[in-house]
């Protein structure tokens, strides 16, 4: 149960959320007040194969189904870039189907909500970070942090949302559709190229 008050349009929503962003992956259905999320661990490889499963049995447990959503709010990154591919992609896939309308939602959002102002971090590998600087939850500035000034920047970082993370992903995609913040594509949200497309590029 989510406890804000919100808005009677958004309260006769269903939104159906997922997060493929990260090794944990979040999949759940706010239907009006009620919150029915789902976790499990994928790794770094495993999303294709459990996304489609853990949305059929977030459906189950709010007792609905797919062509009663109204919203998909997907999270776009930054983040794993196989995941993003694959959630924005299945995203998008029931979107056309059903005719919801698309909520996106960056993982520097999920990780400032709710804190005032914020310097949000996510791991971009070996050592280096993207960061955004927030306020209110809304990014201002972003930028990539190489491995080698990450110890001149001090503390100060946030890598994790304050409250739970599907509870908070729910949360923001409730607000931004009962402000009207919808998307017309799930584009994924990357701030860098892939490993593999910067060697393609140096070929």
């Amino acid at each position: 149960m989510l406890p804000e008050k919100r808005g009677t349009a958004v309260l006769r929503m269903n939104i159906l959320y997922l997060d493929t962003s990260q090794n944990v992956l979040i999949t759940g259905v706010l239907r009006g007040a009620e919150n029915f999320p789902r976790s499990c661990d994928a790794g770094k490889n495993g999303h294709t194969r459990l996304l489609m499963s853990e949305i059929d049995s977030a459906l189950r447990a709010a007792g609905t189904d797919v062509s009663d959503m109204d919203v998909v709010a997907a999270v776009t990154g930054p983040g794993s870039f196989t995941g993003i591919r694959i959630g924005a992609a299945t995203a998008a896939a029931i979107c056309r189907g059903t005719g919801a309308k698309k909520v996106t939602v960056t993982e520097f959002e999920l990780i400032a909500y709710d804190r005032g102002r914020a310097t949000a971090a996510v791991e971009a590998g070996r050592g280096n970070l993207y960061l955004a600087e927030c306020v209110d939850g809304r990014v201002e500035s972003t930028r990539f942090l190489p491995a080698e000034e990450r110890e001149k920047l001090g503390g100060g970082l946030l890598f994790e949302p304050l409250g739970d993370r599907a509870e908070t992903l729910a949360r923001i995609a409730a607000k931004k559709a009962e402000r009207g913040e919808f998307a017309t594509a799930f584009e994924p949200y990357y701030m860098r190229k892939s490993q593999a497309e910067r060697a393609k590029d140096e070929i």
